[in-house]
């Protein structure tokens, strides 16, 4: 059952009228919303203005008291654009993008001084706790091109949580994986996700089902 408004919800609105986008929700926080609909309905258009890579026409998101944005008109500028460096928010696609040349502790520590975490001892500490809570541990001096497509993904989402976001969103983060590896690290977003808010796009009704408080259709 959906909560009811509060000033602590993710509240979202985005007009993008050259991809026919138009939609609003909101999410409870600590909770995860599932945007479902047909290729083309907004939903990864959506992700992106949240993200702060994509300036949509008119709309506006807010989570408690952050405004990630308020563009009310779209003849003019935004009354309020926060840059994405800024927004406290990780990002997880079916692709993993770590980076090559960094190790998978590495991987995992970049980005830890947004959650406040400095010093690299400090970092490395967390970086291999949270490897061991993906179970990876042991891994960490291994390059991205020596794993599997499901360990990297496990890696990728280490990374993304231990940047300490506010806010999670997840773009089919299971569909380049295999069946057999999929339904394991879905469990893992399931456990690792509790109490984050969350907005997951997905085509897989078992991602709906395991991850999901609630649904929020697109026509």
């Amino acid at each position: 059952m959906t909560s009811p408004l509060s000033n602590t919800d993710l509240n979202v609105r985005v007009t993008v009228t050259e991809r026919n986008v138009d939609l609003a929700f909101s999410v409870p926080v600590g909770q995860t919303l599932a945007l479902v609909g047909p290729n083309g309905a907004g939903k990864t258009t959506t992700l992106l203005a949240l993200a702060g890579w994509l300036m949509p026409d008119t709309g506006y998101a807010q989570l408690a008291d952050t405004v990630f944005f308020d563009c009310p008109d779209a003849q003019t500028r935004p009354k309020t654009w926060m840059a994405a460096r800024y927004r406290s928010i990780g990002y997880l696609s079916q692709n993993h993008h770590l980076f090559p040349h960094l190790s998978v502790l590495e991987n995992i520590m970049y980005g830890m001084d947004r959650a406040g975490i400095t010093g690299r001892k400090s970092r490395k500490t967390k970086a291999e706790k949270w490897l061991s809570r993906v179970g990876l541990a042991g891994y960490g001096r291994r390059k991205p091109a020596q794993l599997s497509g499901g360990q990297a993904q496990r890696v990728a989402i280490a990374r993304v949580l231990a940047s300490g976001p506010r806010l999670v969103l997840l773009d089919e983060p299971l569909a380049a994986l295999d069946v057999d590896a999929a339904p394991a690290l879905r469990q893992l977003l399931a456990d690792v996700l509790q109490d984050h808010t969350v907005v997951l796009v997905t085509h897989h009704h078992d991602d709906v089902e395991a991850l999901a408080d609630q649904v929020h259709h697109i026509d």
